[in-house]
């Protein structure tokens, strides 16, 4: 069977082997980026010079492609992070250069122990902390609340933002912490 190109417009852009970098070529976290948390909310007036490096088509094609926002999606099996490109296309994050994961590795703990939460709200500490070292298990250092730190705005908003998460029980313990 034939395809056409609107058919390949509708396929989601992967990259993997990815880092971004600001307008210096200094390596930077997506996170910096501001969140895209709706279709219809627009990006003017907030946008920053970072660039996404990485490859697509199982590594045959590089690309280099200013970004201007990001999101990320709790509803699947694991979560996913995309960004948006200036042409208006969300590219769909997979793994990380291996020397850029660490500049990712707070964030990307924070979005997973939202995931956890979203899918397991009745989970309390414990369970939860060792979902994550099992998902990070190739990473130097375990993941803990310090990790967190860093991301509590972004946290919080997400929170205020889906209301399936405000009934976890790991969240009302967060706010019992000094974290939040």
């Amino acid at each position: 069977m034939a395809s056409s190109d609107d058919e390949t417009d509708d396929l989601p852009v992967l990259v993997s082997n990815y880092h971004f970098e600001n307008y210096n070529g200094e390596p930077v976290s997506f996170c910096t980026l501001p969140i895209k948390w709706s279709a219809d909310e627009s990006m003017d007036g907030r946008r920053k010079q970072i660039f996404l490096r990485g490859t697509t088509d199982d590594g045959l094609l590089k690309i280099y492609k200013p970004v201007i926002a990001w999101r990320f999606d709790l509803s699947g099996v694991k979560p996913d992070i995309s960004v948006f490109s200036k042409e208006n296309v969300w590219i769909k994050l997979q793994k990380p250069k291996k020397s850029y994961e660490y500049i990712i590795r707070t964030i990307l703990i924070s979005v997973n122990c939202l995931h956890i939460v979203k899918r397991n709200p009745e989970s309390t500490g414990k369970p939860l902390w060792g979902q994550l070292s099992k998902i990070f298990s190739l990473y130097e250092v375990r993941p803990s609340e310090n990790d967190l730190i860093d991301h509590v705005p972004f946290i919080m908003t997400a929170v205020s933002k889906d209301k399936s998460l405000e009934k976890s029980k790991v969240i009302e313990l967060l706010h019992c912490t000094d974290i939040f």
